[in-house]
């Protein structure tokens, strides 16, 4: 009991934390889009960025609160965080690349080693989600069958 609760004492703050974190990030994305003296371009990659982060503090936020709720570990959340952490990266390459552009062509294959790899993460976490949703279909027309 005393175990439990203090395990729900500290989920509590980290849940806490994560709000704080995510409004801290999104405000000074926000803020940085509006006083910053770059291009239009490296603001909007800046701002999008900052927000991805945010979705996906929030998707971590998500998963903390439905282990107050549900209990046990939550394969979802944890693959859908993958796929927007994995995209974001895609953004943030792509983005740079266009930006900046290519110095050497080191650098290109580097970028485009970066973007298959990360387009290889995003196909494998989607398929992952996938089988997970179905295996949860599948258990759950046994129960009802049962």
């Amino acid at each position: 009991m005393a175990l439990d609760l203090a395990e729900d004492a500290i989920q509590f703050v980290v849940a806490s934390v994560l709000v704080l974190v995510a409004a801290v990030v999104l405000y000074q994305s926000i803020a940085e889009f509006f006083t910053e003296n770059t291009t239009f371009a490296n603001r909007i990659t800046d701002v999008t960025n900052g927000i991805l982060f945010v979705v996906i503090v929030l998707e971590i936020l998500t998963t903390v609160v439905a282990h107050f709720e549900v209990g046990g570990f939550q394969l979802k959340p944890f693959l859908i965080i993958g796929i927007i952490s994995a995209v974001r990266h895609i953004l943030a390459v792509g983005a740079q690349e266009s930006l900046v552009g290519t110095e050497s062509s080191v650098a290109f294959r580097q970028a485009q080693t970066e973007l298959g790899v990360n387009a290889a993460v995003v196909v494998a976490l989607v398929i992952g989600l996938i089988l997970v949703r179905r295996s949860d279909v599948d258990d759950n027309q046994q129960a009802d069958v049962e």
